[in-house]
């Protein structure tokens, strides 16, 4: 059976994500909800996490070839493999590729309380990339470079809702018993490239303005 995987971090009405305690609760999707198909990301996410090395390594060359197919959660969990590999620079480059596209689609997402669904990724698989990738300013500022070009030029295939399914809108629905078949989850389509043009330019003037207080 298919289950919507809820991250809740929820204090006094409040998201957080930095110390907060993260619990998961199963929730079968329901209504508009059951529409969201993850099925196969979430099998790619578990191929990449298994001790299968031959089916591992297949899977890294199918992302790659189509990484535009794969929604954030999977480059997340390529740009870790690709580390454990020791293919450093090539994780931190689909790192933050996730990171932005995961961000773009948090930008999209109707459900606020969904949005906490980023950083629990960037917390999961960030902290051994972050660290390796500040080492070096000058090439970290060249990989950031080539990412946002990426994402700029690249269209995303696969549905930017998969981020809904881990917010309080999905669990509610999942725990109803007339779970609503319409409703808008996303912000209207004809704003999105509005949307990730800011996105990108937010991302990366965050960055400089990072890497500034880092030569100081």
């Amino acid at each position: 059976m298919k289950h919507i995987f809820i991250l809740l971090a929820i204090v006094f009405g409040v998201i957080t994500v930095s110390n907060a305690q993260i619990n998961e609760i199963k929730v079968e999707p329901k209504g508009i909800f059951k529409e969201i198909d993850v099925a196969r990301h979430n099998e790619t996410i578990g191929i990449l996490k298994g001790e299968n090395k031959n089916l591992k390594q297949q899977t890294i060359e199918s992302i790659l070839k189509n990484p535009n197919y794969y929604n954030p959660p999977v480059i997340y969990a390529l740009s870790r493999e690709l580390y454990n590999q020791d293919k450093k620079d090539e994780a931190a480059f689909w790192f933050y590729v996730a990171q932005l596209r995961a961000r773009y689609d948090a930008n999209l997402c109707m459900d606020e309380s969904a949005l906490q669904g980023v950083s629990v990724l960037n917390s999961e698989y960030g902290p051994d990339i972050n660290k390796y990738a500040i080492q070096d300013i000058v090439k970290l500022e060249k990989t950031v470079t080539k990412v946002v070009e990426f994402v700029k030029i690249n269209e995303e295939d696969y549905d930017h809702r998969w981020l809904n399914l881990h917010g309080m809108d999905a669990m509610l629905a999942g725990l109803s018993e007339d779970a609503p078949k319409v409703r808008e989850l996303s912000k209207p389509k004809e704003k999105w490239a509005e949307i990730k043009k800011k996105t990108i330019e937010d991302y990366y003037n965050g960055f400089i303005q990072m890497v500034k207080k880092m030569k100081k």
